[in-house]
C-alpha cells in the first residue's frame, strides 16, 4: 500500500511529479468550479497553496481502490447475497463509498465546514478491530459496522480545519484499502453474492469524480482511452463499448403492445357504459370497487377514453384522490381539465368551488374521482357538483366498499384467466416469446398470485428476462413464502421484482418514490432528474437522455412503471407507478436512505437530519415550507412540490443555503421567490438541475458560478413579458443542456463588439423560448447551438426586416433539429420564408400565414405538423393543397383556423394516422384524399359545425367498407351553422 502523507509535510510517494500534476489538475477543477466566488475561491487558493507545499491527498490511490471494488462487485453480481461474511463487507463498502463521496465533493467546492457533522474519532481503532476480525477468515461480526455506521450518523457539530479534513480523507482510504484486501481474501469464494446496492453506491462515487479520474476507471476495465487536446488543456475521453440488451433498452414503438395486454374487463367496461349513458336524466353515482390491484384504475381509464363517452358528454374532468389530499388542491385538479388557469391557485376553497360549480351548471358532465378512500372525500366535494337533470354522473373508484353510488364490483380471477393473461403478457414481453414447455411451471406461478391481475403482470415482467432454472426458483419462492391473501402475496412479488432488477435499474425505480402517489410523472422530466443525480451512466454511443429513457422503457417493459399520456405519435408523454409499488419504494429508499418523501409539515418536524438524508422529496404547501429550516450538509437533492402553482411571494429565506453546497438537484418549481433571483443559489456549484418559480425579470451574471448545470427551468410572471440572461452568464454554461422559460420570452444578445467572441453552446439540446429577430442577427443566434435538437422560439422584426420584401428565415443549419415550434404574431408572416432542416419530425406554427406551407409540406421527414391560428389580417378562407406535399405526415392538428373550405389531391397525407379538428368553426369541406387514407386510426372533432361531424362519420363509415375497422372518431361540442340561420 502506498504510503499516507504525513502532516509534517513528508510524502511517502514516489513520483513526486506524478502527485504535483494531479493536484494541479484537481485545483483547476476546484477553481472552474468556483469562478467568480471570491471568498471561496480565496480560500481554496489559500489551502491548495499549503496542500501543494505542506501535504498530498491520495486522490488517485482512492479512486483506483474504488474501481477495484466496483469491478469486483459488477464480476460477482449475478450470485444472490447470501454470505454473512461478504454481506458484512458490503454494507462497509456503502459507508466507505458514501464517506469517500463526500469528502471528494466537499473538497471540490471548497467548504470544509462540511465537516462539522463527520465523526472522525475512534475510525483508527474500527479499522484495527475490522482487519484482526478479518485476518482470522472468520465471519466479521455485525456489530462493528453497526458501531460504524452509528457513529457516523450520530455526530458532533463542530468546525474543523483543512489538516483535520485530509485527516478524514486519509482515513477513508485506510478503510478503502482494508475491504479491499477483504475482498481480494474471499474473491474466490462462489458462495451466492449479490451486492446490489453497492454497486450502485459506487457508481454514484465515481460519476463525482474529478475529471481527471475517469481514464483510471477505463485503464482498470480495459478500455480505450483517447486524448484530446483543447486550447492546451488535455482531457481524456472514454471510448466505452456498451451492449444494450433488447429486454433492458426497449423502443417506444413496442411499449404500445406491452400496455396494451390488461385484463380482458370488455363486458364490465360495457356495463359501466351503459350505467353512465343510459338510464335516467337524474345525476347519479357509479362506483367501481375492489381490493388493490385488481383493475379498477385501468377499467375507468377505459371507459373515460371511450368514444361514446367522449361524445356523449359535455364535459370530462379526472381527478385522483389518493390517501393523501386536500380540497383544495383536489378542485384545482378537476378545473384544470377544464379550464385552467393559472390564477385559480391563488382562490380559496369557497371561491374554487364556485366556479367548478358554475363551469358544470346546465352541462352534461362526467367526473371521475379515483382512489377514494373514504367518504369525507366525496363529502367535500359534492356540493360542487350540480343536478340539473341532463343525465350528468360521477364515476367513483375505490377499495372501500361503503363509499356512495352503485357498486360495481370486481372479482379476482380465476385460474384459467390469471393464466392466460400471464401468456400474453410474456408473449410481447420475451423477445423470443412465450415458450410452451414451460406451461406447467407458468401455470403454477399463475396460481401463486392468487387471481390478483397486478401480481400476475409484476411477475410476467421478472420471468421475461428468466430461464427455465430460474422460473423453478421463483415458482418455489412464491409457493413456500407463507403470504396469505393477495395483497400480502402482491407485496412478496413486489420485493421479487426489486431483486432480479439490473443495478442500474433500481435506484431509478426507488426515485418514483420522490412523486406523490398516483402522480401522472412527465418523462421529460423524469429523464433529466435521473442524469442530474447520477444514475445514468456516460457514454460515447448514446446521449444521457437517450439512456435515462431506455432505462424508463425498461421499466415499463418490467410492467413495474405504467404508462400515462401518449404523445401525439403515440410515444410515451407521462408514466407513473401502482400505489402498492409506490409504498414500496417510498419505504425501501427509506430504509436505505436513498430518499425520504416528506408529506405534509407534520412528517416534516419528524424528519431526523442525524440520518444524513440524500435526497429529500417534500410535499406540502408553500408557506409551511417557508416555516422550515433544513439542516442537512449530505443532501444531494432537494425538491418541493405542491399542487397547481403558487404565484404568490412567500417569505423563504435562502440564508441557510450556503449548509447544501454539494446539491446537485433542487427544485423550488412550486414556491414563488419573489422579483428578484436569489444569489444565494449561485453559491451552488455542484448543480445540475435547477428550477425557480418568480416575477423575476433578470437573471443574474453569477449564474455562470454554476458551471455544471445541465437543465435549468424558470417560471416567472413578470409583466413586462420578458427575462433578460446577461451574455456573461448564458454564453458560459457550456454544459447547459435544457433551458425552459415559461411565462415569459427569454432576451438573449451576443457581444456587440465581436459577436463570435460568445461561445457555442454545443451541449445545448432543448430550449424554449428566445426571442429571435428575423435577419442578420438571427443566422448568428442559431450557430450558437448548432446540436439544438428541441427549439421553441418567437420571431421578431428586426431594423433590418422592416422593409416589406420578402425575408428569409434560414434553419436549416440545424442539422440536429427534431422539434421546432414557431410563435409568428410579432412578424408580418406572409412576408417571411421558411427554411428549414430536411431532418424534422414535428412542427408547430402559431399565427401562421397559408403561404408558408408549400415549403413546409415537401419535408420529408415531416411526421407532426400543428397549425395554431391564422395570422392578423391572413382572411384566406380556403386551403388547396399542392399534389405531393406532407409524403410522411402522421399527425395532423388545425385549431382556431378561419377556412372554410379544405382541398387536396389523392397522393396527399399518404400516411396519415391522426386527424384533430379543433375550434375550426367555419370549416365545411375536407379534402376527399382523407376518405382513401387507409392509414387513419383517430379523427377528433371538437367545437366544429356539425356538418363537419357528419363529414368525419361519413369518412368511418367508407374507410369501414374499404376494409379499415381500425379507425376510431371522437366528436364533442358540435355547434350550430350560424350563416343558414335566417331572419
Amino acid at each position: 500500500m502506498e504510503a499516507i502523507p504525513s502532516a509534517s509535510g513528508d510524502v511517502g510517494l514516489q513520483n513526486s511529479a506524478t502527485v504535483k500534476n494531479q493536484e494541479l489538475r484537481l485545483q483547476q477543477e476546484v477553481k472552474s468550479c468556483c469562478c467568480g466566488l471570491t471568498l471561496t475561491r480565496s480560500f481554496m487558493e489559500n489551502n491548495l497553496e499549503q496542500l501543494n507545499q505542506n501535504e498530498k491527498l491520495p486522490i488517485e490511490t482512492m479512486q483506483n481502490d474504488l474501481v477495484f471494488l466496483r469491478s469486483f462487485l459488477e464480476n460477482n453480481g449475478e450470485q444472490h447475497n447470501q454470505h454473512e461474511q461478504l454481506q458484512a463487507i458490503w454494507s462497509q463498502v456503502i459507508e466507505v463509498a458514501h464517506k469517500a463521496e463526500f469528502v471528494i465533493d466537499s473538497l471540490v467546492v471548497g467548504d470544509v465546514s462540511f465537516y462539522s457533522l463527520m465523526l472522525l474519532d475512534n475510525i483508527t481503532e474500527e479499522i484495527k478491530l475490522v482487519k484482526s476480525e478479518a485476518q482470522n477468515a472468520t465471519t466479521i461480526s455485525k456489530h462493528v459496522t453497526s458501531q460504524a455506521r452509528s457513529k457516523w450518523s450520530t455526530g458532533t457539530t463542530h468546525q474543523v480545519s483543512h489538516q483535520v479534513a485530509n485527516q478524514e480523507s486519509h482515513q477513508v482510504l485506510d478503510e478503502v484499502n482494508l475491504v479491499k484486501t477483504e475482498l481480494s481474501k474471499i474473491d474466490d469464494e462462489k458462495d451466492v453474492f449479490k451486492p446490489q446496492k453497492t454497486t450502485m453506491v459506487l457508481n454514484q462515487a465515481f460519476y463525482w469524480l474529478p475529471n481527471f479520474s475517469k481514464a483510471a476507471i477505463s485503464k482498470w476495465r480495459g478500455e480505450k482511452t483517447e486524448t484530446l487536446e483543447i486550447e492546451g488543456d488535455k482531457y481524456v475521453i472514454e471510448a466505452q463499448e456498451v451492449t444494450k440488451s433488447p429486454r433492458d433498452m426497449p423502443s417506444q414503438s413496442s411499449i404500445s403492445a406491452i400496455n396494451e395486454v390488461v385484463v380482458d374487463l370488455k363486458d364490465q367496461e360495457q356495463a359501466i357504459i351503459d350505467q353512465l349513458v343510459g338510464g335516467s336524466k337524474q345525476f347519479n353515482i357509479v362506483s367501481i370497487v375492489g381490493m388493490p390491484g385488481i383493475g379498477k384504475t385501468t377499467l375507468a381509464q377505459k371507459v373515460y377514453h371511450d368514444p361514446s363517452i367522449i361524445s356523449h358528454f359535455h364535459i370530462l374532468a379526472w381527478c385522483c384522490i389518493s390517501q393523501v389530499y386536500s380540497k383544495k388542491d383536489l378542485l384545482l385538479e378537476i378545473l384544470a381539465c377544464i379550464d385552467e388557469k393559472d390564477e385559480y391557485a391563488e382562490r380559496n376553497e369557497n371561491d374554487l368551488a364556485n366556479t367548478l360549480r358554475k363551469h358544470l351548471k346546465q352541462k352534461k358532465y362526467l367526473i371521475v374521482l379515483d382512489d377514494v378512500w373514504d367518504t369525507e372525500a366525496w363529502n367535500a366535494l359534492k356540493e360542487s357538483f350540480p343536478d340539473d337533470t341532463n343525465g350528468s354522473r360521477i364515476l367513483l373508484t375505490s377499495r372501500n366498499h361503503e363509499i356512495p353510488g352503485k357498486p360495481h364490483l370486481l372479482r379476482l380471477l380465476t385460474e384459467e384467466e390469471g393464466w392466460e393473461l400471464l401468456q400474453r403478457k410474456l408473449e410481447v414481453t420475451r423477445e423470443e416469446g412465450y415458450p410452451p414447455e414451460l406451461d406447467v411451471l407458468g401455470r403454477q406461478i399463475a396460481k401463486n398470485c392468487n387471481g390478483l391481475p397486478l401480481s400476475i403482470v409484476i411477475i410476467s415482467g421478472i420471468l421475461a428476462t428468466l430461464d427455465q432454472d430460474a422460473w423453478e426458483k421463483v415458482a418455489e419462492r412464491l409457493s413456500s413464502n407463507g403470504v396469505v391473501g393477495a395483497t400480502g402475496q402482491c407485496k412478496s412479488i413486489l420485493e421479487l421484482s426489486y431483486v432480479h432488477l439490473p443495478d442500474h435499474l433500481k435506484p431509478c425505480l426507488l426515485y418514483f418514490g420522490a412523486f406523490r402517489e398516483d402522480q401522472e410523472i412527465p418523462i421529460r422530466r423524469l429523464m433529466w432528474l435521473l442524469v442530474a443525480e447520477g444514475f445514468v451512466q456516460k457514454n460515447e454511443l448514446e446521449s444521457t437522455e437517450k439512456l435515462a429513457e431506455g432505462y424508463i422503457m425498461a421499466l415499463i417493459n418490467r410492467s413495474l412503471v405504467m404508462v400515462g399520456q401518449r404523445r401525439s405519435t403515440g410515444g410515451v408523454k407521462t408514466c407513473r407507478i401502482h400505489d402498492l409499488l409506490h409504498v414500496f419504494c417510498v419505504g425501501k429508499a427509506k430504509d436505505q436512505n436513498f430518499l425520504h418523501l416528506v408529506q405534509g409539515y407534520d412528517e416534516f418536524l419528524e424528519l431526523d437530519e442525524l440520518q444524513h438524508p440524500r435526497r429529500l422529496s417534500i410535499y406540502c404547501q408553500p408557506k409551511q415550507f417557508a416555516k422550515s429550516r433544513i439542516f442537512c450538509p449530505h443532501l444531494r437533492s432537494l425538491q418541493h412540490s405542491t399542487s397547481g402553482v403558487r404565484r404568490r411571494e412567500v417569505s423563504y429565506s435562502l440564508s441557510s443555503i450556503h449548509q447544501m453546497k454539494l446539491l446537485r438537484v433542487l427544485d423550488l418549481g412550486h414556491i414563488s421567490l419573489g422579483f428578484t433571483f436569489p444569489n444565494e443559489l449561485c453559491l451552488l456549484v455542484r448543480l445540475r438541475y435547477l428550477a425557480v418559480l418568480g416575477r423575476m425579470n433578470i437573471i443574474p451574471s453569477s449564474l455562470a458560478n454554476l458551471l455544471d448545470l445541465e437543465t435549468f427551468i424558470v417560471t416567472t410572471y413578470y409583466s413586462g413579458g420578458g427575462l433578460s440572461l446577461l451574455q456573461d452568464a448564458f454564453w458560459n454554461m457550456l454544459k447547459l443542456r435544457h433551458l425552459h422559460v415559461r411565462g415569459a420570452l427569454i432576451d438573449l444578445s451576443l457581444a456587440n463588439d465581436n459577436p463570435e467572441s460568445s461561445s457555442v453552446l454545443y451541449n445545448l439540446d432543448t430550449f424554449s423560448t428566445p426571442k429571435l429577430y428575423v435577419g442578420q442577427s438571427l443566422d448568428a443566434m442559431i450557430r450558437k447551438f448548432p446540436n439544438i435538437r428541441e427549439l421553441k422560439c418567437c420571431l421578431l422584426e428586426s431594423e433590418e426586416s422592416t422593409s416589406d420584401s420578402i425575408k428569409i428565415v434560414a434553419m436549416d443549419s440545424l442539422r440536429q433539429l427534431e422539434s421546432l415550434k414557431l410563435l409568428l404574431s410579432q412578424v408580418s408572416a406572409h412576408h417571411i420564408e421558411l427554411l428549414l432542416p430536411s431532418n424534422l419530425r414535428r412542427l408547430t406554427l402559431v399565427d401562421f400565414s397559408w403561404s408558408l406551407l408549400s415549403s413546409v409540406g415537401q419535408l420529408s421527414n415531416l411526421e407532426v405538423l400543428k397549425l395554431i391560428g391564422q395570422s392578423d389580417g391572413d382572411g384566406v378562407k380556403e386551403w388547396d393543397m399542392e399534389e405531393g406535399l406532407f409524403p410522411n405526415l402522421k399527425v395532423l392538428k388545425l385549431k382556431s383556423l378561419n377556412i372554410v373550405c379544405w382541398k387536396g389531391s389523392e397522393d396527399n397525407f399518404p400516411c396519415l394516422e391522426k386527424l384533430v379538428l379543433e375550434d375550426c368553426v367555419e370549416l365545411e369541406e375536407l379534402p376527399f384524399c382523407l376518405w382513401e387514407t387507409l392509414t387513419l386510426q383517430l379523427i377528433q372533432v371538437h367545437g366544429c359545425l356539425y356538418s363537419t361531424g357528419d363529414l368525419a362519420r361519413d369518412i368511418m363509415e367508407k374507410q369501414m367498407d374499404y376494409g379499415n375497422e381500425d379507425l376510431k372518431i371522437c366528436i364533442s361540442g358540435e355547434i350550430e351553422d350560424t350563416s343558414s340561420w335566417s331572419d
